[in-house]
């Protein structure tokens, strides 16, 4: 399998100007078509259930729980406001740390004013957003309520449990990144979540985690 560069593994983990929506969707569609047993007829299975070896630790500070806080800040600046994508980062972590309380990173678009807009929610609750200052005429894909059902702890888990907790105890100090967003429009909500190593190229492990089923689908 091709590997991929330093700076190719940052695009993945999400770039938040517009340069970098397209490249990540593009990325990510890319390698999961040719990764996937359909498309390929070999390649990474997909894993809808996984035993439990690791468990992030238990928090009420999650994606989910901290959404209604943003979707707030985000309809007082504009009331069309969608959810296009939310990340949390890890970083120095180790088993026992990641999926404690993160600072939590939602994107909204307007289409009205064709413009993004940045929330974030700290642990303990503070909120702030900023506007994007360019328009972005080509709307990236709405994350909707329904297609929404699996928190971030659920994901961070898969990853763990698929070979991430190996990896991350094998590696202790590394970042653990977990974004949600949508490939495409009308496309189902998935998890990206990724560790890796910044100082090295070819230290990551990926996983993607169907955001309404848990599917999940290592991608290395």
């Amino acid at each position: 399998m091709m590997k991929l560069r330093r700076r190719e593994i940052i695009l993945l983990l999400a770039i938040w100007g517009v340069v970098g929506v397209l490249l990540v969707a593009a990325v990510i569609t890319l390698r999961t078509m040719r990764e996937s047993p359909e498309a390929a007829g070999a390649g990474e299975p997909s894993i809808p259930t996984l035993a439990p070896l690791y468990t992030p630790p238990a928090s009420e500070i999650t994606a989910k729980s901290m959404y209604p806080l943003a979707l707030e800040k985000a309809k007082g600046w504009r009331e069309d406001a969608q959810l296009v994508s939310c990340r949390g980062t890890w970083e120095q972590t180790a088993i026992n740390l990641v999926g404690q309380p993160v600072q939590w990173d939602y994107r909204f678009y307007s289409a009205q004013a064709k413009t993004l807009y940045f929330v974030t929610v700290t642990p303990d609750g503070q909120v702030a957003g900023t506007q994007h200052l360019r328009s972005l005429y080509r709307p990236p894909s709405p994350v909707t309520v329904e297609s929404w059902q699996v928190d971030s702890p659920i994901a961070l888990g898969n990853w763990l449990n698929a070979g991430g907790g190996e990896f991350l105890g094998s590696r202790p100090g590394i970042e653990v990144t977990a974004q949600l967003s949508a490939r495409q429009a009308g496309a189902d909500a998935q998890w990206t979540v990724v560790g890796y190593d910044p100082s090295k190229e070819d230290e990551y492990f990926i996983v993607t985690v169907d955001a309404q089923t848990s599917v999940t689908v290592v991608l290395k």
